[in-house]
């Protein structure tokens, strides 16, 4: 079983200047859209019991050489025995947990980019609000046909802001859509698992473009084939480990604005910071300009981290790097 993602509301790919000065804040309104995300996270957020998963997706815009379709299983004995099995075109990743001990095995070295999309969103998109995040109003607007509360808010960055919705059913409360500059999740046709509301359909929409539609389905499953959770064949072996401290940045420059433009886009890299500290196996994802992603992978080629850390001894880090192009 994938986590729901937790992550904070900051998907934008495109931004304007901040003004001089910011209209305040209602500390009214902030506290009920805060109380409205919240109970979003709640009602999907679900006790999981022994169980398999299963996400097929779509690729509407995939990149040159890969599939249109893709699958993501897993399944659940315990919260410590689990096999995950993603399949792409060529591209296919096993893995069992077994304790702290995982055996995995792969036919590529790099995990596509729609791969790292889809995990990032499955089995359901959470949120919420960081103190970055200005609320301006809440209107009533349908959302598929169903009656919504959409909590209309700014993200700050730096010297430019980013205007953002996310939208909540009126009747369930779970989230149906959130939206930041030109990157737009949607979710739909909640159904029932244990005690939560899951969705049947999400999709990722960058501009006016569908980019990706994913349907799953998770069924509560108690028994397994005896060989279900055997090591594959040719696995490598690695552990958890005991006390994890994440890498943080030593030098990470942003490219120089290139234009007057007030126009900002930010391209999300996915990769690995190294033991020593350098970023690796980078890929640009889901971004409004295709021109700019061998831009972004090369600037962040050259960026260095103190590493993460394994107890005493360094240690690799899978993580998200964001590059801000103003006025490109």
């Amino acid at each position: 079983m994938l986590p729901a993602f937790f992550v904070a509301i900051m998907l934008a790919q495109t931004g304007t200047l901040r003004p001089e000065v910011s209209p305040p804040e209602d500390p009214q309104l902030r506290a009920e859209a805060i109380r409205l995300m919240e109970r979003a996270n709640m009602v999907s957020t679900a006790v999981w019991p022994a169980n398999e998963e299963l996400f097929t997706f779509h690729v509407l815009e995939p990149r040159p050489g890969e599939a249109i379709d893709g699958e993501l299983k897993i399944g659940v004995a315990t919260t410590m025995t689990k096999r995950w099995e993603f399949t792409y075109g060529a591209y296919k990743f096993v893995q069992i947990q077994n304790g702290r001990e995982f055996a995995s095995v792969r036919t590529h070295p790099s995990e596509p980019a729609v791969l790292t999309s889809v995990r990032k969103m499955v089995p359901v998109f959470l949120g919420q609000f960081e103190q970055s995040d200005i609320i301006r109003r809440i209107e009533e607007m349908p959302i598929d046909g169903r009656p919504a509360r959409c909590i209309l808010f700014d993200t700050l960055k730096g010297d430019h802001q980013q205007l953002g919705r996310a939208c909540v059913d009126v009747e369930q409360g779970w989230l149906l859509e959130v939206a930041q500059g030109d990157e737009t999740i949607r979710q739909s046709g909640f159904y029932r698992f244990n005690n939560a509301y899951l969705p049947e359909h999400i999709e990722k929409w960058v501009g006016n473009r569908k980019l990706l539609e994913i349907e799953e389905n998770v069924t509560v499953r108690e028994q397994y084939p005896p060989d279900y959770f055997a090591y594959p064949e040719g696995s490598s072996i690695r552990h958890i480990c005991a006390e994890f401290h994440r890498a943080f940045a030593d030098h990470t420059e942003q490219p120089p604005q290139k234009t007057l433009s007030d126009a900002l886009t930010d391209v999300r890299v996915h990769g690995l910071i190294g033991r020593d500290g350098n970023p690796y196996d980078l890929k640009a994802l889901d971004i409004l300009r295709p021109d700019l992603a061998a831009e972004a992978v090369r600037i962040v080629s050259t960026w260095t981290y103190h590493p993460a850390m394994c107890v005493y001894d360094p240690a690799t880090m899978e993580t998200d790097f964001v590059v801000h192009f103003k006025g490109w």
